[in-house]
């Protein structure tokens, strides 16, 4: 019986060294990470807009401009010299649309910084009719630019493509 109970004794710590033991969760070291997105904005369209006209970008988030209807450009400025081409800033050149094409002229502007960005079309008075739009900025910097952009003169070109790359893509798979 003695035997019995040994074996049985031993049995059970045999059995419960086999049990798993509770153990400290791992911890990623690496937490997941949001994928990069490509946020469409239409330039141009039946009214002079960017649409949307402002939009909230992570660094690393690809700007796809599209351009629609007409001639536009997307063009940086400051807040405080709206209308004006900013130094170094993004300008994408004069990309027409005519109505029968069946491509889309596009600028992608690579995010680099969650700074905002103030962008103006320097075609003609488009920026004076409100054709702006902010990156980044709250509704009451959009506003205050706008209000900025109206009281211009003028809008004044960029002058080399900087700051994104010009492409194109099919129409019907444009925003």
């Amino acid at each position: 019986m003695k035997s019995f109970i040994a074996s049985a004794l031993l049995l059970n710590s045999s059995v419960a060294v086999a049990l798993p033991s509770r153990s400290i969760p791992r911890i990623n070291a690496r937490p997941l990470r949001r994928q990069n997105q490509v946020i469409p904005v239409v330039v141009g369209g039946q009214q002079d807009t960017f649409i949307p006209n402002t939009v909230n970008a992570a660094v690393g988030d690809v700007l796809q401009f599209q351009f629609s209807n007409g001639n536009h450009t997307v063009t940086q400025s400051t807040a405080d010299a709206a209308c004006q081409p900013m130094e170094g800033g993004v300008h994408s050149g004069h990309i027409p649309f005519e109505d029968g094409q069946t491509d889309v002229g596009t600028f992608n502007v690579v995010v680099s910084s969650t700074d905002p960005m103030f962008l103006y079309c320097a075609t003609g008075p488009h920026c004076q009719l409100g054709q702006v739009m902010v990156v980044n900025a709250d509704t009451q910097q959009l506003v205050d630019y706008a209000k900025a952009s109206q009281a211009t003169a003028e809008s004044v070109d960029g002058t080399d493509v900087v700051g994104g790359s010009v492409g194109q893509i099919a129409l019907d798979a444009a925003a």
